[in-house]
């Protein structure tokens, strides 16, 4: 790789478009050199600061500025200022020394006057780390030794140990590989910080994940359970409702049944007393019985006074008779008197029961008084005839023919009292024969209205029943319905048996038991155990993914930390070597070497807790050994680490060791020694030297030039300078002018060709 070309547009002074090409080094010939050269003010080093500005330097004081836009053309009295500054590198790629896949590769970094700047590879857009890298990887950038300004020569002699660490570090081409070192480590601790925060994270959401999968798993056994509890509840509802439908089968029919012998029943009821009712309709006993009874009562009592006149005419016959044959009575007086008294006292008592009488039974009984006193009467008659017929001539015919009709008409009184007795007989036997039958009527109404009441209870309990299993089933469809959210299934179930089936029930309220232990789980709890499982489970692949990078970065950095540590050893051996060679050509003769500074890493780390403890500061003991490791690998290397390097030059003919002893040009020489060095053992695609022979006398301008020519096999220099001896040597000079305009322009001359036309 060798920089073909520099394109300078709107940079500094220079304003107008300006192009450089330089030619490519070659062993055994000066044309890797090429010189530029002007007077003082005519903008030679803005060549320098362009390429070092393309090259991605940032700091405006190496680039002589203060601002940003202080590297765009200003402007002057002849020549507006411009609005950007772009500078391009035009590197030939043909080996590959870039890892990019081009045989030329153009550089660009383009500034705007507004602060907006850009970097550019073969015109497209990239990243100044980026860039920074591949120039590393290709061993040249801005902090390297590829650019060596005015004063930073004798800097590097100045610089401190550390200080000409870096420097070295550049020199050793292990800059790459630090660039390296410095992403992966960053990515590590990019990477640890966020496994941190993700393990932070994990840390927090872990406690509720757990907590929401123990819900997510009592939701899927409430899940299980509730399948459970419907198949149990479908089997105990199908049981219970074909229990029913069976027991309705059973009712239903009975119920139509005993309907049907009720309506017969009232029926037969209705009939009997319709019969009641026709019998009440019928005459009353009684108006019946009382009008027979009068009609016997009459008789009776006009008997009665029929026999009381015929009896006073016959006692009047008597008293006469007596009274005519008082002497020829048979009886006694007084005992005819006495046996009158009581027939008299017998009457009186026979008419007060006539007139009392009401049964049949109770006239045959004063029939038969009736006779007692009838025969009373006749035996003291007999006994008084005797002496009848001698008073017969005594006795008014008027009182016996009236005694004659009263006897007749007391035989059809007594014809119509047993007339009226035995219709009252006939009555009483129709009546009985009556009431004999309204009794059988009554006993029917009342056997029939017991069966009637009997099926109607029987009827009742079953309406009851069916009642209440109309109540049961609509209770059950309801408890169904809110159960199973649906009755649509209970018709066409079929369960595996009927009847209640306490074990089944038992299994019905031990899973709602167990439903009710669990509680209610809100839905929205299974989509936020879902999203958090998803984002535990993203951060911990995360999680492990990091940690993967993280092993892979450890590796790399301590592979990394390995190869910097063996080149830059080997690369520091060889540099030594070529350092002490080229100050005995500078100097003729002399001694110079490089010392490497190395001090323990964990000697100085404790160094510093002492010093923390010292200032009150705590400590934290990192007992987490990954953390440890890590902070390692942030630290850097342990154990011996280079940590400066000091410079021992002694010319000849003195014994001096330190560089600070040496005079200016001994200094500078010492530095061109060391840059050579440096050169020869890592030779960078290009080397810009700004004016470093400035302090040499001829002599040593001729060894530089020397040195120039042998290196210019290795590397190609841009060499700006005043000394003739080295533009003797370089195979292009271009010359810097500035016109009144304020602005620089190019001249440029192949010396091959001049010395050609001069020889010729």
């Amino acid at each position: 790789m060798h920089l073909e070309s520099l394109e300078i547009t709107g940079f500094k002074s220079f304003a107008t478009t300006t192009a450089l090409k330089f030619p490519a080094a070659a062993a055994g010939t000066r044309g890797g050199i090429t010189a530029i050269v002007g007077p003082n003010g005519s903008g030679k080093s803005n060549i320098t600061d362009g390429i070092r500005w393309a090259l991605g330097e940032q700091s405006l004081k190496t680039l002589r500025g203060k601002k940003a836009e202080d590297v765009i053309f200003s402007g002057s009295d002849k020549k507006a200022r411009l609005g950007l500054a772009e500078v391009s590198l035009v590197l030939n790629n043909e080996d590959r020394a870039m890892p990019v896949d081009f045989p030329e590769v153009v550089i660009t970094r383009r500034l705007y006057r507004n602060g907006e700047g850009e970097y550019l590879l073969n015109k497209q857009p990239i990243r100044l780390t980026d860039a920074v890298l591949l120039m590393a990887k290709a061993n040249f950038g801005q902090k390297s030794y590829s650019v060596i300004g005015q004063g930073m020569v004798d800097a590097i002699l100045n610089a401190t140990p550390q200080e000409r660490k870096e420097f070295f570090e550049e020199a050793a081409g292990v800059k790459q590989y630090q660039l390296k070192r410095e992403q992966s480590v960053r990515k590590l601790q990019h990477t640890w910080e966020n496994i941190r925060q993700a393990e932070a994270v994990i840390e927090e959401i872990e406690p509720r994940l757990r907590s929401l999968q123990r819900q997510v798993k009592k939701l899927e056994q409430r899940e299980q359970l509730i399948q459970e509890l419907s198949g149990k509840q479908r089997e105990y509802y199908g049981r219970a409702w074909r229990a029913m439908q069976e027991e309705e089968c059973v009712v239903k029919p009975r119920v139509q049944e005993l309907t049907g012998q009720l309506q017969e029943q009232t029926r037969q009821l209705q009939a009997v007393q319709q019969q009641l009712d026709r019998l009440e309709q019928e005459d009353r006993r009684t108006e019946v019985f009382n009008r027979l009874q009068q009609r016997y009562q009459k008789a009776v009592e006009a008997k009665s006074q029929l026999r009381e006149t015929q009896l006073l005419l016959r006692n009047k016959i008597e008293l006469a008779k007596t009274k005519a044959a008082l002497s020829a009575i048979p009886v006694p007086l007084p005992e005819i008197v006495t046996r009158l008294e009581r027939v008299a006292a017998t009457y009186d008592d026979f008419l007060q029961q006539l007139s009392a009488a009401r049964k049949p039974e109770d006239l045959a009984r004063l029939q038969e008084r009736a006779k007692t006193v009838s025969g009373t009467l006749r035996e003291l008659l007999a006994e008084l005839q005797h002496g009848k017929k001698q008073q017969t001539a005594a006795v008014d015919p008027q009182m016996v023919a009236d005694l004659e009709r009263a006897s007749g008409k007391l035989e059809a009184l007594e014809a119509e009292v047993v007339s009226a007795q035995r219709e009252i007989t006939e009555f009483n036997t129709t009546e009985e024969a009556k009431r004999g039958k309204f009794f059988d009527l009554q006993r029917q109404f009342q056997a029939r209205q017991q069966e009637l009441n009997a099926t109607a209870a029987q009827l009742s309990e079953l309406r009851v029943a069916m009642a209440k299993l109309d109540t049961r089933r609509e209770a059950l469809e309801e408890e169904v319905k809110t159960e199973l959210q649906s009755t649509a299934w209970l018709h066409d179930y079929q369960p595996a048996g009927a009847g209640e089936d306490p074990q089944l029930s038992s299994s019905v309220h031990q899973l709602k038991r167990q439903l009710e232990f669990i509680g209610g789980i809100e839905p929205q709890t299974v989509s936020e155990y879902h999203q958090t499982k998803e984002r535990y489970d993203f951060l911990s692949t995360q999680v492990a993914d990091l940690r993967t990078a993280l092993e892979q970065l450890r590796t790399v950095i301590e592979e990394l930390d390995g190869t910097i540590h063996r080149q830059f050893h080997d690369s520091f051996r060889q540099i030594n070597h070529e350092f002490g060679r080229y100050f005995k050509v500078l100097f003729n003769g002399g001694k110079a070497e490089l010392d490497a500074i190395t001090q323990e890493v964990a000697e100085a780390e404790e160094e510093k807790q002492v010093e923390a403890a010292a200032e009150g500061v705590e400590v934290a003991d990192e007992a987490d050994q990954e953390e440890e490791e890590i902070r390692r690998l942030l630290r850097g290397r342990t154990g011996k680490v280079v940590v400066g390097v000091e410079i021992r030059a002694t010319p000849p003919g003195k014994k001096l060791v330190s560089v600070t002893m040496l005079s200016g040009g001994e200094r500078a020489l010492t530095s061109i020694a060391l840059i050579s060095a440096i050169i020869a053992n890592n030779p960078s695609p290009f080397v810009v030297l700004d004016e470093v022979d400035a302090a040499l006398d001829e002599a040593n301008s001729e060894r530089f030039g020397a040195i120039l020519e042998e290196l210019s096999g290795k590397t190609q220099f841009i060499v700006i300078t005043h000394n003739r001896a080295t533009m003797h040597r370089a195979a292009v000079l271009y010359g810097v002018t500035m016109g009144d305009d304020g602005v620089s322009r190019i001249l440029s001359l192949q010396l091959e060709e001049g010395e050609k036309l001069v020889n010729r």
